[in-house]
């Protein structure tokens, strides 16, 4: 008896551990103009107004990621995602002046046209956490490890509801050598012209681990079998991290 009430504790955890914290998610695809610095402008100004949102508890996490391989005639090679537990927090204390609140209003005209002209904003689209597993974590935004691969995934309505609970409970245990695995579901677009709705993220501790993932030929295991039948895996992407900001403890 003692046995069984253990497993049903341990399983009981485990779901809860995979259904996710609610965390939203706003994710900026950006296409950098060449010859611009925009990763100063980022590094400089950006970063300094996100540690200030997140250590006054507007957002819980601010990442810049690069996509490795993209070229000149790539859609987009840069992703800024911000990170909140409310949805209108999102874009909540935000703007030049908020961090530089000494700035005329001929600095703050100088500086957002130094902004525009270094990127292109591609898409902006938001998203709300359904599944997350990092070892250790009790539901807070993760610090996310230097390698991340999105998955965009097309579901559709009638597949959804059994898809997020196939997807938690195959990724609910060990992960291998992912550190960590998140689902999301797209907010911003739906129907069917949309290219994706779902998207899981797989974390990794560096490049090499990430790629070791793909060399290897096996054969796929039941539960990631049932998951083909619920939706089209339309893309992988390999992210590269490059500017993290968490509120300081």
């Amino acid at each position: 008896m003692r046995k069984l009430i253990l497993l049903i504790a341990f399983l009981a955890v485990a779901s809860l551990n995979a259904q996710g914290n609610g965390d939203y998610v706003n994710m900026t695809f950006v296409k950098t103009t060449p010859g611009e610095d925009y990763g100063a402008i980022l590094n400089e100004k950006w970063k300094e107004l996100a540690q200030m949102r997140a250590d006054e508890g507007t957002i819980t996490g601010w990442d810049v990621w690069w996509r490795p391989g993209s070229t000149d005639s790539s859609d987009w090679n840069m992703l800024i995602v911000t990170i909140a537990k409310d949805l209108d927090s999102l874009n909540a204390n935000a703007g030049v002046l908020k961090m530089r609140p000494d700035y005329t209003e001929m600095d703050v005209e100088i500086f957002s046209e130094k902004n525009i002209k270094s990127r292109t904003i591609v898409w902006d689209q938001t998203l709300v956490n359904k599944g997350l597993n990092f070892a250790g974590n009790d539901g807070e935004t993760p610090v996310a490890p230097q390698v991340a691969v999105m998955n965009l995934m097309k579901v559709g309505y009638a597949n959804a509801y059994e898809y997020e609970k196939a997807e938690n409970s195959l990724n609910s245990g060990d992960l291998g050598s992912r550190l960590g695995w998140g689902l999301l579901k797209r907010l911003d677009a739906a129907g069917e012209d949309v290219y994706y709705d779902y998207m899981t993220i797989d974390f990794y501790e560096n490049w090499k681990t990430m790629m070791s993932t793909r060399e290897a030929t096996s054969k796929l295991p039941k539960g990631l079998q049932s998951i083909l039948n619920l939706r089209t895996h339309q893309q992988s992407v390999p992210l590269w991290l490059a500017i993290q900001v968490r509120p300081k403890e």
